[in-house]
């Protein structure tokens, strides 16, 4: 149940708010204000998730390819996310940032554990929760794993 809730948890607390909010508003007697502001809300949090979900990265339709990526001299890090995911939507902008920062000296793997490459992974990594980084050096060593939160100076000092 946990990890069904860890990799919804955004889409399962908007539609709990939209519902609560939907409740108060059907109590009491709603003027045209009160129905603007349920309005508001509920495009406030379509927009939220929009604009900040994670995708996956382009051109990762096969496992191989990914695993192939591991160990060419480059260090890679892999990140499991879900787009439903409070956390993972909360970190994207800190693994945006070390993509642009990083740039040829390391390669950013983003995979959606929702898509068959992202599920066939998350066997082969064993791992529960989202998002999870895991860091591979340019030989291909597993050199750690960190599961809710990224340290960026963490991933600074890994890379060369």
């Amino acid at each position: 149940m946990s990890v069904f809730f860890n990799h919804y948890s955004f889409l399962i607390l908007s539609v709990g708010l939209i519902l609560v909010a939907g409740l108060v508003l059907l109590t009491r007697k709603p003027r045209w204000n009160d129905y603007l502001a349920f309005g508001v809300i509920a495009l406030g949090l379509v927009m939220a998730w929009s604009i900040l979900h994670p995708r996956q990265t382009p051109l990762m339709d096969d496992a191989k390819k990914v695993q192939a990526m591991i160990g060419t001299g480059t260090p890679v890090l892999l990140e499991f996310q879900s787009p439903y995911c409070i956390s993972c939507t909360a970190i994207r902008p800190t693994v945006d940032e070390l993509e642009e920062e990083l740039g040829d000296r390391i390669h950013i793997i983003r995979l959606n554990i929702q898509d068959p490459v992202g599920r066939e992974l998350t066997g082969y990594y064993g791992f529960d929760f989202t998002p999870t980084f895991i860091f591979f050096d340019g030989q291909g060593t597993e050199l750690w794993r960190q599961i809710g939160d990224l340290d960026p100076q963490r991933v600074r000092d890994a890379v060369p």
